[in-house]
């Protein structure tokens, strides 16, 4: 019985290890975009799997996106695993790099003003 309890458990060890990775659940990160000037703010969670998600289909029916646009002067994370990278971009460029230490980026580059910049081309990639 001993013996066969081990066979058994060995196999179940070896099955279990042997799920690939891209099986595996990918880690979440929420991102939120804000629009200092109409005060408009909207978190959005997704998973961090490397994919391009696009901006205006992940906040088009937030408040940002309220105008038929998607609309916002920042950036930033505020969830996220410790090993997460993404990069934002709009129509080809790059925005921001955000990392567990560089959560926060001002979209329209200056800090002293609070001016939205269009996102209705922007993509967002994060993996962790």
């Amino acid at each position: 019985m001993k013996t066969t309890f081990a066979v058994i458990l060995s196999a179940l060890t070896a099955s279990i290890s042997a799920v690939p990775l891209e099986a595996r659940q990918a880690q979440q990160v929420t991102f939120a975009l804000s629009n200092d000037q109409s005060g408009a703010y909207a978190g959005v969670t997704f998973p961090a799997d490397g994919t391009d998600k696009s901006i205006k289909a992940l906040y088009g029916g937030t408040s940002v996106g309220a105008s038929g646009s998607v609309l916002a002067s920042s950036a930033q994370l505020t969830a996220f695993p410790q090993s997460i990278h993404c990069t934002l971009w709009n129509n080809g460029v790059a925005l921001g790099t955000f990392t567990a230490d560089h959560t926060y980026v001002d979209l329209d580059g200056n800090p002293a003003v609070a001016i939205p910049v269009n996102l209705d081309g922007g993509i967002i990639n994060c993996s962790a």
